[in-house]
């Protein structure tokens, strides 16, 4: 089932959350005033890092979402993810690898 990650209206975040049964850190770095990157670590193997965040691409390469899912960035009128509008129309969410 697809999962919606909570995310605060914050620059410059950190978090860890449990899914499938792993441990995940997600970090998120404002870059510009419209930009932002994120890191994704599962079990303290860092599987991508400092990628933009873009809306609507999934995030984890073929190779790795096919084991552990991915994720993906869901908002409004496709625009850039960006922290001023997480929880009000701009959201990340994590599909699990049998979904995909």
């Amino acid at each position: 089932m697809t999962a919606i990650i909570p995310l605060e209206q914050q620059p410059n975040q950190s978090l860890t959350i449990r899914l499938d049964n792993a441990r995940y850190e997600i970090t998120l770095k404002t870059l510009t005033a419209e930009l932002m990157a994120i890191s994704i670590a599962r079990d303290d193997v860092l599987l991508v890092q400092n990628q933009r965040a873009m809306p609507g691409l999934l995030l984890l390469p073929n190779h790795l979402a096919s084991r552990y899912g991915n994720f993906m960035f869901v908002t409004t009128n496709d625009e850039y993810p960006y922290y001023t509008a997480f929880g009000v129309g701009h959201e990340l969410h994590y599909i699990p690898a049998s979904e995909l």
